[in-house]
């Protein structure tokens, strides 16, 4: 009898044990999932890189090499329209263009908190351009000068600035000491000289198709990216495209500097990670 008392409690030692660490698997399950599901919010272009390269990307062996300059090619085309969601849009077509440049920064529209709280136009503009792109070029896209720029974007227009330099009392030095002052000074003419308005712009890419969409989608500060289309004014909207030629926004600042005018290019053709998208 005392055999079978021996069993009975080794068994339900055994089960409580198994029970002990299923539970405790499943918190680790929870607490992983719940982990990822975080990293995924708040980093959710990482995610999308493995699935819509697997999915939606067409591997490719060409060489990225960041663009001296980017190309344009005027064109003669009549209007067309162009349906995106529960919207239609008739776009006016000017030049054909094309990049391949760093990402500086990207300011992506689709977030909850850019729906609610920023941008203009908020339903039928970020319909057309989910997301703005401040690409560099030539000499600013080199590693060791690139290293020293920080992008702004507000109200849908952005821009290179010096990294570490106080604008706002970099020219009064009443505000500082004079020591500080003058630090602040060298950092400036010394990030200043290789800021080029023919090397930088801000871009407002209108995705020809869910695939560019979600290329667009996966873009991070320092990716090289090519990009291909069109650029077009959006009369509906009062969106009138920038070229080398007409380059700067009239009557305009932001945090102190005149923007140069963003480039609106419906995007027919995303090269990034080794994978083409059209």
């Amino acid at each position: 009898m005392n055999e079978i008392w021996r069993n009975i409690l080794r068994q339900s030692k055994i089960k409580a044990e198994y029970r002990k660490r299923h539970h405790k698997y499943k918190i680790i399950l929870l607490k992983g999932t719940v982990i990822l599901m975080c990293l995924h919010l708040l980093f959710p272009q990482y995610g999308r890189r493995i699935l819509y390269s697997f999915l939606l990307g067409k591997p490719t062996a060409e060489i990225m090499r960041i663009s001296k300059a980017d190309t344009f090619e005027d064109i003669t085309a009549a209007p067309f329209r162009f349906q995106r969601g529960k919207y239609t849009y008739t776009l006016v077509p000017h030049t054909k263009y094309s990049v391949t440049g760093r990402v500086g920064i990207v300011d992506d529209y689709t977030t909850l908190f850019n729906q609610i709280f920023r941008g203009q136009f908020q339903g039928e503009y970020i319909n057309l351009v989910p997301r703005d792109v401040v690409l560099v070029i030539g000499k600013m896209a080199e590693p060791t000068v690139f290293a020293m720029f920080e992008f702004i974007h507000e109200e849908r227009m952005g821009g290179p600035i010096c990294k570490g330099v106080k604008y706002r009392t970099s020219f009064l030095p009443s505000f500082m000491s004079a020591k500080k002052a003058e630090k602040n000074w060298q950092k400036y003419r010394q990030c200043n000289q290789y800021i080029k308005a023919e090397e930088y712009n801000n871009y407002h890419p209108i995705p020809a198709n869910e695939r560019i969409n979600k290329a667009l989608s996966m873009l991070l500060p320092n990716d090289v990216v090519h990009l291909e289309g069109i650029l077009v004014d959006v009369p509906q909207m009062g969106l009138s495209t920038g070229t080398r030629k007409e380059q700067t926004h009239h009557n305009m600042t932001v945090n102190g500097y005149t923007p140069g005018k963003c480039f609106i290019l419906y995007t027919t053709k995303v090269i990034l990670n080794n994978c083409v998208y059209e």
